[in-house]
């Protein structure tokens, strides 16, 4: 680890995992720069420890070219989480997708290179990696050298998994111009759990809510990779906190903590619930596997689990991996402080 001034700016600062970051940068004693899209969604943050003196929040929003300057001026290191995640097929128009994510990463790097910061930690996905469409069959094992089949993410009009791609592309590119000034490394976390800081709903936790809510009558008969969603913010944090010679920098990191049957995972959240007393939720929690596989899309062929090597994570990063059951308890556990699960769900 070297030493690193601050501010330390993080965009997306009030989401989900944006928030985890924040909360770990603070802990750390470093001064944070958070932008919010809207300040009234940044009000938890002023809730963590160290907030009240070391904390400051900036409204910038992605498409708004120069929004970000002011948020990242005197900063040495920029954490890129703001993205959208929704998911959208046919619903959804290209455009409405692909241009956001490209000029959004523009904006934020272009800022980043005027504000004459040296360090960058983006947040892209596992969509660039391993949506495959069957390209692959179960044996295969995940790398950082993987990219998602884009001939057949454009075929099947997977906007979003294609504005991820050429996002992360993107980026990339730009790492490489003379005018950029900051070394630059890509997280690509698979479908993000755990506790939640923020008090919104986001999109991967609705899937642990839906679980309770009945809106499941029964589980798909496949395997979700998933991560904690601590993992990936400290693999951010790590990563900046890096000389900028340590090999580490101008990597893709693969962040996955596991790939259980969604069977296992309900069954997490339904002991859970058995625990806390909540039987009747508990019962709603979807027990019948379906007999029938989906074609293959993300990862491995159902049922089969994805097979992947998060080494580089591991030894170039320091990240130790949570267990998942963990991840999965301490997300039922936000969502019913949070009042998303209750007795009447």
């Amino acid at each position: 680890m070297t030493t690193i001034s601050t501010p330390i700016a993080v965009t997306g600062g009030s989401g989900y995992l944006g928030s985890h970051c924040v909360q770990q940068l603070l802990e750390k004693g470093y001064t944070v720069h958070a932008t919010t899209r809207k300040l009234e969604k940044a009000a938890h943050l002023k809730k963590l420890k160290n907030a009240e003196t070391h904390l400051k929040i900036f409204v910038a929003d992605l498409l708004t070219p120069g929004s970000f300057e002011e948020a990242f001026q005197g900063c040495d290191a920029v954490l890129h989480t703001a993205s959208p995640f929704f998911v959208g097929g046919d619903n959804y128009q290209k455009d409405i997708l692909l241009q956001p994510a490209l000029n959004g990463t523009a904006n934020v790097l272009e800022a980043c290179s005027k504000a004459n910061v040296k360090r960058v930690a983006l947040t892209a996905s596992t969509a660039c990696i391993y949506v495959w469409y069957g390209k692959y069959d179960e044996t295969h094992v995940m790398t950082e050298a993987d990219w998602s089949d884009e001939e057949a993410v454009l075929k099947d009009k997977n906007w979003y998994t294609h504005s991820k791609i050429e996002a992360e592309k993107f980026a990339w590119e730009f790492s490489k111009k003379d005018s950029c000034t900051f070394k630059l490394s890509v997280m690509n976390p698979c479908l993000i759990v755990g506790p939640m800081l923020q008090p919104v709903l986001n999109t991967s936790c609705k899937v642990i809510s839906g679980f309770c809510s009945g809106a499941y009558p029964e589980l798909n008969n496949e395997c979700r990779s998933l991560v904690d969603v601590r993992d990936v913010a400290r693999a951010h944090v790590n990563q900046i906190e890096k000389d900028l010679a340590d090999e580490s920098w101008g990597k893709r990191y693969c962040l996955v903590g596991g790939s259980p049957h969604w069977k296992d995972i309900a069954g997490w959240i339904r002991t859970y619930l058995k625990e806390k007393e909540m039987e009747t939720v508990a019962e709603k929690v979807p027990t019948k596997v379906s007999t029938t596989l989906n074609p293959p899309k993300i990862g491995a062929p159902p049922p089969h689990p994805l097979l992947y090597d998060v080494s580089r994570s591991e030894t170039l990063l320091g990240l130790k991996y949570t267990p998942l059951e963990a991840s999965i308890r301490a997300n039922v556990a936000s969502l019913i402080n949070l009042g998303f699960i209750s007795q009447k769900n």
